[in-house]
């Protein structure tokens, strides 16, 4: 098989990437690979309006059979790509195809850390990361699972576990950091938070690690370090996941806490490109290497790299930025929240709006925001590109009823 321009990857990356081709190449022949059934899909519902059966699967496409029949992208379902020979231009499929490519993108994305627990593959336990990791739960869920204990706080997490609490589980959340989001949010916004999911059901068990899925035939309960049990039908262990860059690795690419690539998305090698959670890219922003794992990212890495492959010359400037929404709490993050030296706290979290200001010497540097109002968002996005001194602004940027705006 022969394709001008080779996807390896079946997410929003490829998505985006396949788009951008195309509306620059009208008759190059474009292959996208990946290793799940179904063609590129949304992901962020997953945990939310999919998991609670409020949106189907196909609602969930970015695009019909017949668009991409339309947009004449070749689709090879449920397979993977087991190695690239860059010299010869040639990737090999598990079962024993070749593909000859001009180029080609790894939007290999990546997959759920395990925990190796004793017990961690005993019917009953999940991970959520695939539509067909959401369906298995959901059914789970739907079909007799009264009780689920999720293992990790951050955003897959603890989405998951209030849309169980609205489908009508028992849960619980086990951390073994001291706070939710431990690697996100400072106490005030994590606190808050849990209280917030505490009042609505969810049971929250920090400064605690799982160490043992216990169960006979399938899940019966989970025990901790220090001793405790927590009974439970349903496990979805959500601690993170594992960049898939043994691909890249196996083909002498450039590789660094990620898939190496430059400004233009493009690797060690100049005909493979790199897009979306695998890549560890130049931030424009804050002129570190990063890797990420958001939808906008995702999407904006994709973007480039497609746009680069198809012979433009653009660069990535996207200020990182993340949307979740829990119950009905609507979060927006931006920037670089491990950048930081103080916070300061606009608005008031008894009235279920506010907003956490990370500052590093005076320039703001990152917010995370909870219900807060959509008109500061592009205000708070330009302070921190332009490195605006703030340093005599802390009163006005603690109170809410000043402009943002008038601070640039």
């Amino acid at each position: 098989m022969r394709t001008k321009y080779l996807l390896i990857g079946g997410g929003l990356a490829s998505s985006r990437a396949a788009d951008q081709i195309r509306k620059r190449d009208e008759d190059g022949p474009i292959t996208l690979v990946t290793d799940e059934p179904h063609p590129p899909y949304d992901r962020p519902p997953l945990s939310k309006e999919f998991l609670r059966r409020e949106r189907t699967a196909d609602e969930l496409l970015y695009h019909s059979n017949e668009k991409l029949e339309s947009e004449h992208v070749d689709l090879v379902l449920g397979a993977r790509v087991e190695s690239l020979d860059t010299a010869r231009r040639m990737a090999q499929l598990q079962d024993g195809r070749e593909i000859q490519f001009e180029k080609a993108l790894l939007a290999t994305g990546g997959r759920p850390r395990r925990l190796k627990l004793q017990g961690e593959d005993l019917p009953g336990v999940h991970y959520l990361r695939t539509l067909d990791d959401a369906e298995a739960i959901a059914k789970a869920a739907v079909t007799g699972a009264r009780t689920a204990v999720i293992i990790g706080a951050g955003f897959i997490g603890l989405e998951a576990a209030a849309s169980l609490t609205q489908m009508g589980l028992r849960v619980t959340v086990i951390e073994m950091a001291p706070q939710v989001w431990p690697n996100f949010a400072d106490p005030i916004v994590s606190s808050f938070f849990e209280q917030y999911c505490a009042n609505r059901g969810v049971t929250f068990r920090t400064n605690e690690t799982a160490a043992v899925i216990a169960g006979t035939d399938r899940v019966a309960s989970v025990r901790t370090k220090g001793g405790s049990e927590y009974p439970c039908d349903l496990v979805l262990v959500a601690v993170g996941i594992v960049p898939n860059v043994e691909l890249a690795e196996r083909a002498g690419i450039a590789l660094r806490d990620g898939i190496a690539v430059d400004s233009h998305m493009q690797t060690s090698h100049e005909h493979v490109f790199a897009a979306g959670d695998v890549i560890s890219y130049p931030d424009p922003v804050f002129g570190k290497y990063r890797r990420v794992e958001h939808w906008g990212h995702a999407e904006h890495s994709g973007q480039v790299a497609g746009m680069n492959m198809a012979g433009d010359a653009q660069q990535y400037d996207l200020l990182s930025y993340v949307w979740s929404d829990v119950f009905d709490l609507h979060l927006e993050f931006a920037g670089d929240e491990t950048a930081h030296d103080r916070t300061i706290l606009r608005g008031n979290p008894e009235g279920g709006s506010f907003t956490q200001l990370y500052l590093l010497k005076n320039r703001l540097t990152a917010y995370f925001s909870i219900n807060g109002p959509r008109k500061e968002f592009l205000p708070l996005q330009r302070l921190i590109r332009r490195e605006v001194d703030l340093g005599a602004k802390e009163s006005a940027l603690a109170d809410p009823t000043q402009s943002i705006r008038s601070m640039l």
